[in-house]
């Protein structure tokens, strides 16, 4: 950032657009809407939710696919990029083989940052880390970009929109596609309420 001698920001250069907030300077509000909608089980996992991981294969057998990776596993994928054509190795050029290969890297991660970190660490630099699209890397700037606000205020609405935008940052856009926005929202809003976040 270019600050002005008034202190006034002029201007800002970067890779990705992200500035680094603390756990406490983010909205229980959102906090609630990440875990009930990408990973109810956190707090009782140790980085792999296996119990999510069966219901998924479950699903998939019987033609429904669904994702089962834990915010830790997702936050392995921001940082060190474990589905890049560079991280797939030998196996991962075999047929067949290089999800299998993807999601052994992401668990063996998963497993060793739970161990380092805790659980609101976590928390904090998936969410410091995270794209929600319209180049606004990690929740301030996410919050800055789509409202106007700051992590701290973020409400239960404007959180399930942010929220929603994990899925598909182009799809779910509420620039560029503001009913499906507003669906996906109301998907989390309903996540909420299943899980006795909000009445």
């Amino acid at each position: 950032e270019i600050i002005s001698s008034d202190g006034k920001l002029i201007g800002k250069y970067f890779t990705e657009n992200r500035k680094l907030v603390t756990f406490e300077e983010i909205s229980p509000e959102m906090i609630n809407t990440l875990i009930s909608t990408e990973d109810r089980r956190f707090y009782s996992h140790f980085g792999i939710d296996v119990r999510g991981l069966l219901s998924a294969f479950r699903d998939m057998l019987h033609g429904e696919p669904r994702g089962a990776s834990t915010i830790t596993q997702q936050l392995v994928k921001n940082m060190f990029k474990t589905r890049s054509q560079y991280s797939t190795g030998f196996l991962g050029s075999l047929p067949g083989l290089r999800m299998f290969v993807f999601k052994t890297k992401e668990w063996s991660a998963a497993i060793k940052l739970e161990a380092f970190y805790t659980k609101k660490e976590i928390l904090e630099m998936y969410l410091n880390t995270v794209s929600f699209g319209s180049n606004a890397y990690g929740i301030h700037t996410a919050s800055s970009t789509f409202f106007d606000t700051t992590p701290d205020k973020l409400n239960y609405e404007q959180s399930a929109v942010l929220v929603g935008l994990l899925k598909a940052i182009t799809a779910y856009n509420p620039y560029l596609n503001p009913e499906r926005s507003k669906g996906r929202r109301n998907v989390v809003i309903n996540q909420l309420n299943s899980n006795g976040y909000i009445s």
